[in-house]
């Protein structure tokens, strides 16, 4: 398992019992740079399919989460996202 997957796996710990406390699903997560900008991303779903609400709900709450963990160097922009916008 190299870095990226790592961090990705951690960010997972953190996501899954938030969303599960929400009634989502967590589908995915990943840490990639691209075009030099690294992304800490997670998918969360739900029957029905998931809000911008939800996104934000979620978004806040593990954003605190991962300032009190601070375990990745470099800058990254999180995003909590539906799987529906998943390419």
């Amino acid at each position: 398992m190299d870095r990226n997957e790592k961090i990705a796996e951690r960010f997972a710990g953190i996501v899954r019992p938030v969303a599960e406390e929400k009634g989502f699903s967590l589908i995915k997560t990943e840490y990639v740079c691209e075009s030099g900008n690294y992304f800490l991303r997670a998918f969360i779903d739900k029957p029905g399919g998931i809000t911008i609400d939800d996104c934000v709900m979620v978004s806040r709450i593990v954003s605190k989460k991962l300032d009190s963990e601070d375990y990745i160097e470099e800058a990254y922009t999180m995003e909590i996202s539906s799987p529906g916008f998943m390419s």
